[in-house]
């Protein structure tokens, strides 16, 4: 790829930002080293990875990579025979246990991610080393004094020769205090040995070695002679601790140097999944989608595409080339977006090609280029005498003979992308323009995909006349002078200079003074271009209404379909209650009945009995009667209210249309018998005696619609942060927004990576998570995951 283009085009802005999201200086540096590739197959699976990575983030979480460092510098020593301090063996072991970490955490996601799993599962298992490693050393780098028996022996023997030492310097301390021959009452140490501090004035009547003087000369130093054999035994056991815990880092180092060149192997793969794992994170920051390659096709299609490098409301673009054309001439007003547009693209294909996911929507495709070539901004030289015409030539320059380099090699069409802007611009109107019809010509027929920018119509009318070629322009706002930052493909633009000129306030009489300076040739073609983009816009405002028309169409027509399958459903539903209810009844009135009728048989036929029976059968037969009505009640739909009289209905009046099964707002009383009603987007013409009133108070269905309008995004942050290497200050203001981040994706627990030091970093956090409104509760890391290094938070 043209390094000059890449710069042109930010793409090292994009790997400042990749390395930002690694956790480890191997993935900042792999970060910072990538370049944009041109193997298809290499392509998809960095994409393909990526991918992985980010549904591994979503369900899973973020890869333990606390405490992993570069240690690659140490284990070539290790591996050279050379020693090991205390704390630098630490780092290994740091480094050892991430990789049993990681390998648990990938095997989790390996239904995920399972190009990572099988990378993270070569990782190799150094979890006796580690634990060798941690028996040894503590937290502070110190060889522990139950490292070895011996070490612990010779702990022991020097603790009691110290005690020794101790209790006879503080007789001899009360002695020759007594005799006034000390300049203070206290014990000290000087090159390591006891010693008393002695008037300079007293020497002579002390016995002993003089080891140290003070800043003023009043005050001798002496080791007493009583104590010398005593504080060589002492030293002489200080030298065989150092000798002991000199040969355990000797053993630690020689089990590291035994294992170092799979363990420089292994940290390469955590520098590559940290890499990976940034790619992610890149792209959810982003809001990035991974892109469909076209092979070497040529085709590009951006939908709704996105320059990564813009802050604020970032309004997309959608754009495509390399099928019915494959030179796109834009135009339009300056400050209209032509310029972002080139960049878009050309930092979208060198995005895909290096691997990474594309801020922009699902369905975007792009194609391998063997080459991408930029020309824009001013790059005019001072030192080299170059105007800004010049400057812009000799660019294109170099594009059209590494164009031809290539199509010599290639023998045929060069793949290849070209963004020019403004081009032929600088110079005199005629002749920029001529060049720029022969450049663009050039590329075209060299096969290129050919972008380009431009103010000129001759260009405009060059592209509408040439196979292969399209014009398109940027929508600019002439009432409010406003970029609308959106590429119309088929449309080209006008410049509008008068339009603008005269709405910053240009007098009209100068305006049209310039107008009559135009040609009648050139003023056709701009009242032809005007003509064109006005009815251009008419379109797509119809088309517009029509979009919303079908579509809230379709939704009346959906819910009226789930309306009426519902009540299909409830009808079946109650007719076979009812029909088994039905059943029972009649069961239950035939067994009273015959009970009834045989009591009647046996009795006379006016006997108070027989009338008693015959009520009881009477009541019968109205019970049953009521029981099916309620049944018929329940299946039948409830009576059509009647219509409001004509005199009812009114514009303003909300109404029920039953054939939409929708209530809607009479807008205009078109006839005696006809109406028009607007329901939701739409408006029909509906005959008066077919409308009932309204089903449904009004804030009932504003209620509804608003919540089903509704619509709320959650913010992905990772679960750990690390704030190694800022001050208090620095930290305190990136916590604050983490939390708060953290918070709102609903995390119920954060970890905090802060390293040990000084400990001034980890108080300063402490004592900010105290007063945090969102913090419950916080404690250190166990001690395999970062120990006091690391925070862990629990939010609520």
């Amino acid at each position: 790829m043209d390094a000059r283009s890449l710069r042109v085009l930010e793409f090292p802005k994009i790997l400042q930002l990749l390395a930002d999201q690694a956790a480890t200086s191997m993935g900042k540096q792999r970060a910072l080293q990538l370049k944009p590739s041109t193997d298809e197959q290499w392509i998809r699976r960095r994409l393909q990875e990526t991918s992985q990575a980010r549904e591994l983030l979503a369900q899973v979480g973020f890869p333990p990579l606390g405490g992993v460092s570069d240690i690659r510098a140490l284990l070539d020593r290790a591996r050279a025979g050379r020693g090991l301090e205390a704390g630098e063996l630490l780092e290994v072991a740091a480094v050892l246990e991430a990789c049993g970490r990681l390998r648990s955490y990938y095997a989790e996601g390996a239904q995920q991610a399972p190009m990572l799993y099988r990378l993270a599962s070569r990782l190799g298992d150094y979890r006796h080393l580690a634990e060798a490693i941690r028996a040894c050393i503590d937290d502070d780098g110190q060889v522990k004094p139950e490292a070895s028996r011996e070490l612990e022996q010779l702990h022991h023997r020097a603790r009691g020769l110290q005690a020794q030492m101790h209790q006879r310097m503080q007789a001899l301390l009360a002695r020759y205090a007594e005799r006034n021959v000390l300049q203070d009452g206290v014990i000290v140490q000087r090159e390591g040995r006891w010693c008393l501090p002695v008037q300079v004035s007293q020497q002579s009547r002390f016995r002993g070695i003089v080891h140290d003087r003070s800043d003023s000369g009043a005050t001798v130093f002496m080791e007493p002679l009583e104590v010398v054999e005593l504080g060589n035994a002492i030293r002489e056991a200080e030298l065989a601790i150092e000798a002991e815990r000199r040969r355990i880092l000797r053993e630690l180092s020689r089990q590291v140097g035994e294992v170092a060149e799979a363990v420089a192997d292994d940290l390469r793969s955590i520098g590559v999944l940290d890499f990976i794992t940034a790619k992610a994170r890149l792209a959810q920051r982003m809001g990035a989608v991974e892109p469909e390659i076209a092979d070497r096709s040529g085709y590009i299609n951006l939908n709704g595409a996105r320059h990564p490098l813009l802050r604020g409301e970032v309004v997309p673009i959608s754009l495509w080339l390399g099928r019915d054309f494959t030179t796109l001439v834009i135009t339009g007003p300056n400050t209209g977006g032509k310029t972002v547009t080139l960049k878009t693209v050309g930092l979208l294909v060198l995005m895909g090609q290096a691997g990474l996911h594309v801020p922009a929507e699902p369905g975007t495709v792009i194609s391998v280029f063997d080459g991408v070539y930029a020309d824009i901004g001013d790059e005019q030289s001072i030192e080299q005498s170059l105007s800004t015409f010049s400057s812009h030539m000799t660019q294109i320059v170099k594009i059209i003979s590494r164009v031809r380099q290539a199509a010599g090699r290639q023998g045929g069409k060069v793949n290849a992308l070209v963004l020019l802007d403004e081009i032929g611009a600088g110079t005199d109107p005629a002749e920029g323009a001529a060049l720029a019809r022969a450049i663009l010509r050039e590329l075209h027929d060299a096969g290129c995909r050919t972008i380009a920018t431009t103010h000129y119509n001759d260009l405009k009318m060059f592209a509408y006349s040439q196979p292969g070629m399209e014009n398109a322009s940027v929508a600019f706002d002439i009432k409010t002078l406003q970029p609308l930052y959106r590429v119309l493909i088929g449309h080209p633009g006008a410049s509008n200079a008068f339009e603008i000129a005269q709405r910053l306030g240009l007098p009209r009489r100068l305006v049209e003074e310039s107008r009559q300076f135009m040609d009648e040739e050139e003023q056709t073609f701009t009242q032809v271009l005007a003509q064109m983009e006005e009815h251009r816009r008419r379109l797509e405002k119809e088309q517009r209404a029509t979009v919303r028309a079908q579509r809230d169409a379709e939704e009346l027509r959906e819910e009226y379909q789930k309306s009426l399958e519902e009540l299909r459903k409830r009808q079946r539903q109650l007719l076979e209650e009812g029909y088994a209810e039905a059943k029972r009844i009649v069961r239950e009135a035939q067994e009273q009945a015959r009970a009834i009728i045989a009591d009647l048989q046996r009795q006379e036929r006016h006997t108070q009995v027989a009338e008693q029976r015959r009520e009881e059968l009477k009541q019968l037969d109205e019970r049953i009667e009521a029981r099916f009505a309620r049944q018929r009640q329940q299946i039948e739909p409830p009576p059509t209210p009647p219509p409001p009289a004509a005199g009812d209905v009114a514009p303003g009046t909300r109404v029920h249309v039953p054939a939409w099964g929708r209530d809607g707002l009479v807008t205009e009383i078109l006839d005696e018998e006809t109406a028009e009603v607007q329901i939701g987007n739409l408006r029909v013409e509906v005959n008066i005696t077919d409308l009932q009133p309204a089903r449904e108070q009004p804030q009932v269905r504003a209620a509804e619609t608003a919540a089903r309008m509704k619509m709320r995004k959650q913010m992905a942050v990772g679960p750990e942060i690390d704030l190694r290497g800022s001050t208090v200050d620095e930290a305190i203001l990136q916590l604050e927004k983490y939390l708060d981040d953290a918070m709102l994706a609903g995390m119920s627990s954060v970890r905090i990576v802060h390293g040990k030091g000084t400990g001034a970093l980890r108080e300063g956090i402490h004592h900010y998570l105290r007063r945090h409104r969102h913090v419950a509760d916080f404690h250190f890391a166990p001690f395999e995951e970062g120990g006091d290094g690391v925070t862990v938070v629990t939010l609520g």
